[in-house]
């Protein structure tokens, strides 16, 4: 199920980054997206390691700085501010 999921949301354009690799394209995305929002190297490959998928945070480390490398377009976020009340403000 999580690999449609991510076989829908990367595509083929990744393709010429992860030659000869034993790894899915799909999961491979999915752990530099993981590292790309705040995860540790060593937390994404818990986090592969708890969907069945094993690897070790090298492989992880050497699929972002292919991926950096390649012309991939990486997702980016802003800050955001939630207000509890008068007095507190907590920002994320």
């Amino acid at each position: 199920m999580l690999t449609d999921l991510l076989n829908e949301s990367y595509t083929a354009d990744l393709e010429e980054s992860w030659e000869n690799e034993r790894t899915a394209t799909p999961v491979r995305a999915f752990a530099v997206r993981l590292y790309q929002t705040g995860y540790s190297l060593r937390e994404t490959t818990t986090t592969l390691a708890e969907l069945g998928i094993e690897g070790s945070h090298g492989a992880v480390w050497d699929w972002v700085h292919r991926l950096a490398d390649s012309s991939y377009d990486s997702p980016t976020s802003t800050r955001a501010l939630l207000s509890c009340g008068p007095s507190e403000r907590l920002a994320f």
